[in-house]
């Protein structure tokens, strides 16, 4: 009967060994918004790919997201986690630009095996207009989805020169 302490503690440990998953995540924890540009379009607005894109955090100008980056459709921009806003610089080929988004966060937890994601419901937005024409909201809540969040219109490219 002196052992029986000791083979219980063993029958625990292996039991509950036998119940952890050792499989690997595969689910999104990082949650970008994601951002699309466009032009006007003649009945809707069409993607139009920014060349020469550099995109920061206006707070830590040595947050590089996107340094010269060629034909962007679509951005992904991480949310701060510690705060209910983030400001972006956005740096288009002939102007520079601002934007400041405001959310909620929420703590979820995706899965034993991934932990917990901070998922953002927006709940607005700011901008400057020195390239960028409008913007729009067009799904408020940035999960572990691959959704675009923002549609931000800005003016049609010039027509290529003819020499």
């Amino acid at each position: 009967m002196k052992n029986c302490g000791w083979v219980l503690t063993l029958f625990f440990l292996i039991c509950f060994s036998a119940c952890t998953n050792d499989e690997v995540c595969e689910e999104a924890t990082a949650n970008n918004l994601r951002i699309g540009f466009y032009a006007p379009g003649e009945t809707e607005p069409v993607q139009r790919p920014i060349d020469s894109l550099t995109v920061f955090g206006l707070e830590r100008p040595d947050s590089m997201i996107y340094e010269n980056a060629y034909s962007v459709l679509l951005a992904e921009l991480p949310l701060d986690p510690n705060n209910d806003t983030t400001t972006f610089v956005l740096e288009f080929p002939t102007e520079t630009d601002t934007l400041t988004v405001t959310y909620q966060r929420n703590l979820n937890l995706i899965s034993v095996e991934c932990g917990f994601a901070m998922f953002f419901d927006l709940e607005g937005m700011e901008n400057t207009e020195n390239f960028i024409v409008s913007t729009t909201i067009l799904i408020s809540e940035v999960t572990n989805t691959f959704d675009e969040h923002i549609q931000i219109l800005v003016p049609e490219p010039p027509p290529p020169d003819i020499e």
